[in-house]
């Protein structure tokens, strides 16, 4: 009997947390219903790539009247994200399971507070880099999504992915409003919400980039 992910159908079973339809192109009704729970809130963070969910939930816990929505593709990941959500009662999580290329589809323009970046796969290899999630289409996708004053928040532990992430940041559309190669000894540690991954660069001891660029 072949192998067959038991998460394809959990992510199913929890409707109100999680979106998992296609992570090619989501139903007009699906991006409507994911509008009208964003009008439910006064502000809409958006993670992408949320993974196993730690900032995305803490997120949540700081900022309880802000839908907070993570694309994850993933289907165990978005699965064990919404069950942690259910269970310590957090009604401002959504998670959407699809690739997060797809947010120019569900967003209208103005309308995302804040994106969140943490640790993209920096697909490293000279060749790979064309599938590196950041490039100058999804900045320009988030500069269109944003509110005015709308910031993206970006965290990597690798040096190269974020400066070539950083040359496309132009001054006629982002304001950078912080910039660091060390973040822990650095003055965005105090407040800064970890990830899993970034809880294990902290014990190796290993220097995190972050920067935050304000839409114009």
């Amino acid at each position: 009997m072949a192998w067959e992910n038991q998460y394809i159908q959990l992510v199913t079973t929890k409707p109100g947390v999680i979106v998992a339809e296609s992570d090619k192109e989501l139903a007009p009704e699906t991006v409507q219903s994911i509008r009208s729970r964003q009008r439910e809130f006064e502000r809409c963070f958006v993670e992408l790539g949320s993974g196993s969910g730690m900032h995305l939930l803490k997120l949540a816990v700081q900022n309880p009247k802000s839908l907070c929505v993570g694309f994850e593709i993933r289907f165990k990941r978005a699965f064990r994200t919404g069950e942690k959500a259910e269970s310590r009662g957090l009604s401002n999580v959504m998670l959407v399971r699809t690739d997060a290329r797809n947010l120019s589809t569900i967003f209208e323009p103005g309308s995302v507070d804040a994106f969140f970046i943490n640790y993209p796969d920096p697909w490293d290899k000279r060749r790979w880099r064309k599938n590196r999630l950041i490039n100058e289409e999804l900045l320009s996708t988030m500069w269109e999504r944003l509110k005015p004053s709308g910031f993206v928040r970006y965290k990597t532990d690798h040096h190269e992915y974020f400066s070539s992430t950083m040359a496309l940041v132009t001054e006629e559309r982002w304001e950078i409003r912080r910039n660091t190669t060390d973040l822990f000894n650095s003055p965005f540690a105090d407040g800064n919400i970890p990830t899993e991954f970034e809880l294990l660069f902290k014990s190796q001891s290993k220097p995190l980039c972050l920067s935050e660029f304000v839409k114009r």
